[in-house]
């Protein structure tokens, strides 16, 4: 089914339903992969497909499956496992990484669903938590956030060594509670372009990041600064949407 709707997308391009596509990154991707029935086999099968890093422009509205991680996306899609549930974040300073791992937590040791998979979709002020700490220098990302907000305790890597699921300061604790923590345990996150367009958008209104660029310049090159096992999608709102048809659940 996956392998149909990216075929349905680039018949439309084909037809001049969508815009000719500029700026594209140089990667060529496999076709979507085999459907994965488990979440370890899923991790490694994302792990082993490239992401799309290397624009030089991207347009206001992703009109081509070449212009995002259609190929990821689609595995996930795919994906036979039971339990698939979704999670959402909006903030920087947010719930969302304490709730992401309580819901791992009981579903894994409470319910015994080791294969429980979690996506979490970012837009907003969330998703500045996906851009590299480089990227935060070099695009002036805390104008965008409020005075001494930052991503830092998100991207730290995960602390601890008890791995006992009752210890508070062990891996299902305090210490994993980072992105690098949550993708450790299989948690996949979602990039949106709607919020790396509106980023973009801000910081030259600002004034800030790197000067001359385009909106569709510096789009391209925020999304290449996201992390490389993120998934980009056209749109959180509409991923969500799709996943829901292929049988997630949106848990918060």
């Amino acid at each position: 089914m996956a392998l149909d709707r990216r075929k349905l997308l680039l018949a439309a391009a084909s037809l001049g339903m969508a815009a000719p596509v500029s700026g594209l990154a140089a990667t060529v991707l496999p076709p979507t992969p085999a459907p994965q029935n488990g979440l370890s086999d899923l991790s490694r099968l994302l792990a082993s497909l490239p992401r799309r890093r290397q624009f030089t422009t991207v347009p206001r509205l992703l009109d081509h499956p070449d212009l995002w991680d259609d190929v990821a996306f689609d595995a996930l899609l795919a994906y036979r496992g039971q339990q698939k549930m979704l999670g959402t974040g909006t903030s920087l300073a947010g719930n969302w990484p304490s709730e992401a791992q309580n819901l791992l937590n009981s579903e894994i040791f409470s319910f015994v669903h080791p294969d429980a998979l979690l996506v979490m979709a970012l837009w907003g002020e969330a998703q500045l938590a996906l851009y590299n700490e480089a990227a935060w220098s070099h695009f002036d990302l805390a104008k965008l956030v409020a005075p001494g907000q930052t991503a830092s305790p998100l991207h730290q890597t995960p602390a601890g060594t008890s791995r006992h699921h009752q210890d508070e300061q062990g891996a299902y604790g305090a210490a994993g509670r980072s992105i690098p923590a949550l993708q450790a345990r299989g948690v996949v996150f979602l990039a949106c372009h709607n919020a790396i367009w509106a980023h973009a958008g801000r910081l030259i209104a600002l004034g800030a990041g790197p000067a001359g660029l385009s909106q569709e310049q510096l789009a391209a090159e925020l999304t290449n600064a996201l992390d490389p096992r993120a998934i980009v999608t056209p749109s959180a709102l509409g991923a969500l949407a799709e996943l829901q048809r292929a049988g997630f659940s949106r848990i918060f």
